[in-house]
């Protein structure tokens, strides 16, 4: 396995962020520069509800032969807590109890192997 070193990292995590910040401000400053259709608008406002919980579920449920949905996850078993909590409590809320539940059943469920 091979480590990058500290400056290394560091290289590369300030590229990306300024890689982020160019496309986002060049969006940004693109923007007003043409008129945009409503309906364009209006889709774009579905661009994040969509790719986050994709992004989500891979990162929950891993992908290709490495998917895992069964209560032996424990990733999926946090997922269910935080969905529960979500009905009724904050964000704050979820993400604790994700944290929470994800701790203790990666625990509970290392343990009984």
């Amino acid at each position: 396995m091979h480590h990058i070193n500290l400056n290394t990292y560091m290289l590369i995590t300030v590229c990306m962020v300024i890689a982020t910040f160019i496309i986002r401000f060049s969006i940004i400053g693109l923007a007003g520069r043409f008129n945009m259709s409503e309906r364009f608008k209006k889709t774009l406002r579905f661009v994040p509800v969509t790719v986050l919980p994709a992004i989500i579920a891979v990162s929950i449920l891993g992908a290709g032969e490495h998917m895992e949905f069964n209560l032996q996850n424990p990733k999926v078993l946090a997922a269910i807590v935080c969905t529960l909590v979500s009905f009724k409590f904050d964000l704050i809320w979820v993400v604790i109890s994700g944290i929470a539940s994800l701790l203790f059943f990666q625990y509970f469920l290392c343990y009984l192997c």
